[in-house]
């Protein structure tokens, strides 16, 4: 008896609804489908299917094979994917997105590694800072930051970014020494609505965590780069994430304060649809990318900003 081949009979016969339906699919005869299917309820000692002149049924019995069936085919096919992949170079494009500045430093050089290790594969690179639709904007494969809500995706994670409340020396000397959280209620304050939805900064991580409310919002903005710029011109302090400061901190124009207390820092993921036909470049970038971000990503965290 060849076991998977009959898998694959009952299976045709129960996604398509007939035998005859079956034996089209299979580019069969009626009667090599009728032969498979008595011989599989015979060596399994149950009906999976009640059958009438025109449609079959499906029995409780044949619903508990075909789901298995299912299972068990699929996986063959992903495995014998993945072998045939090994004796072939992947090609086509891959469609990849990435927040605009974390695209730029981080993702960027590990997508040109990418190129040069595989010639055969091209990349779409689309930075923007927005939540994309993978499937609604046929992208291939995301990199986010945050938690991800869609439980229908697969989420990888890279590593993690900080949190990190800066200003200026200046600023900083101008105002009372800043030791713990509650210090900055009363400070004039920078909002950047991405990381900061309301007016309050949540200092630790749970169950040691405080709240703070900030009661001097100089400038609120939507985008990081205009943050950065008000907190440069010394309007206030500001949270940012690690990376957007990074080389500021490193030529002494920002300073971080309160690192004792950050808020939890967030993580960073590769995101894609569970589709089990994930192309070879798919599935080569995201082993690549696992790999060459993390290290990227815990040097930078590594660094002082």
């Amino acid at each position: 008896m060849n076991t998977l081949q009959h898998m694959r009979v009952v299976l045709a016969i129960a996604e398509n609804g007939s035998l005859t339906a079956a034996a089209n699919h299979l580019d069969t005869s009626l009667p090599t489908v009728v032969r498979v299917l008595a011989a599989t309820e015979d060596s399994l000692g149950v009906r999976l299917f009640d059958r009438t002149t025109r449609r079959v049924h499906i029995t409780e019995e044949g619903a508990l094979y075909v789901e298995a069936c299912r299972r068990i085919l699929g996986e063959l096919s992903e495995l014998e994917d993945i072998l045939r992949d090994r004796r072939t170079e992947p090609t086509g494009t891959l469609v990849v997105t990435a927040p605009v500045l974390f695209g730029r430093l981080h993702v960027s050089p590990v997508v040109n590694a990418f190129l040069v290790q595989y010639p055969k594969i091209s990349v779409k690179l689309l930075l923007v800072d927005r939540v994309v639709d993978l499937i609604e904007e046929g992208i291939d494969l995301a990199v986010r930051i945050g938690a991800v809500s869609n439980m229908d995706l697969v989420v990888t994670p890279v590593g993690s970014v900080r949190r990190c409340v800066c200003a200026t020396p200046a600023f900083l000397d101008a105002h009372a020494k800043i030791e713990k959280p509650d210090d900055i209620a009363d400070i004039p304050f920078i909002q950047l609505h991405g990381l900061m939805p309301t007016n309050h900064i949540t200092f630790g991580t749970s169950p040691h965590h405080q709240e703070v409310a900030l009661a001097h919002i100089r400038l609120a903005t939507n985008h990081g780069d205009a943050a950065i710029a008000g907190c440069l011109d010394g309007l206030g302090a500001s949270l940012f994430l690690s990376y957007q400061i990074q080389s500021l901190v490193a030529t002494g124009q920002l300073r971080i304060i309160l690192d004792n207390y950050e808020p939890a820092p967030l993580p960073v993921a590769l995101v894609y649809s569970p589709s089990r036909r994930l192309s070879a470049r798919t599935r080569t970038f995201i082993a690549w990318a696992k790999q060459h971000l993390s290290e990227r990503v815990n040097h930078a965290q590594g660094t002082g900003a």
